[in-house]
């Protein structure tokens, strides 16, 4: 199934389930899209249902501008999102990875602001607590370097830049999303009350499990921690992660 029932070019669900008991938007890492998140439904039980995140300037909206401020993207995430979650049948729970964390927390707090419908629970992956500065300023760096960079965190998203032409389309997205990345501010407000799990892999060098397990200190809720045997894109080679998700967003707990 593409464009969903709302007709948002923000979201869509290859495969509808009328079991769900929770509906999972899955927010992209920098440079993902998704189809990242597209083969996880049939991985899932059939009580989860998989409505992926898509950004501007990637897949089916690769035309449309890329943003380089997160807040400015997350306003725009409110406005296109508020809707389905409000009309959402089942709870709903935000999965983010790396940069897809930021957005989903940076969502959830504006949806509270703004009155709207909250997730249930946030599962929270590879990314440091937000109030830990990231070291470097890979967006800044010439083309060549920037991608050198980038191909060490691992497969994905790399993979695109060794072909010419994918990296001719590709590589204006990928440093735009370091750009919000690396140049995002955390501003104190309250914590949320939802559950929050965070994901980490154990040989993560950037998002090391004892710096994603500080993002406890941001709800008043339960807090879970997972590790998982890989680096950065665990997420990628890992197949536990799918028992564990399950688990995570289960509004049962």
């Amino acid at each position: 199934m593409s464009p969903t029932a709302v007709g948002s070019a923000w979201i869509s669900c290859a495969a509808r389930r009328p079991a769900a008991a929770v509906r999972l938007f899955c927010f992209p890492y920098a440079g993902g899209g998704a189809t990242a998140f597209q083969p996880w439904a049939p991985r899932l039980p059939a009580t989860v249902e998989v409505w992926p995140v898509c950004l501007p300037g990637r897949e089916q909206r690769l035309l449309d501008p890329v943003h380089t401020s997160l807040d400015t993207l997350v306003a725009e995430l409110r406005e296109a999102l508020a809707g389905p979650l409000a009309d959402s049948p089942v709870p709903v729970a935000f999965f983010g990875h790396s940069l897809g964390a930021l957005l989903a927390f940076e969502l959830a707090r504006s949806l509270r602001a703004h009155g709207d419908r909250e997730p249930s629970t946030l599962v929270l992956s590879g990314r440091a607590a937000p109030h830990l500065t990231v070291e470097g300023a890979l967006h800044t760096l010439p083309d060549d370097a920037f991608v050198s960079a980038v191909q060490q965190f691992g497969a994905a998203p790399a993979a695109a830049l060794d072909h010419p032409e994918l990296r001719e389309l590709y590589l204006p997205t990928l440093r735009a999303d370091f750009t919000m990345a690396e140049t995002y501010s955390y501003r104190p407000g309250p914590a949320l009350d939802c559950p929050v799990t965070t994901w980490a892999g154990l040989e993560d060098r950037g998002a090391t499990p004892e710096l994603v397990e500080r993002w406890a200190g941001y709800t008043t809720g339960p807090v879970r921690h997972r590790t998982f045997p890989g680096g950065h894109f665990f997420l990628h080679t890992d197949g536990s992660v799918f028992d564990a998700l399950a688990e995570d967003v289960n509004p049962a707990g």
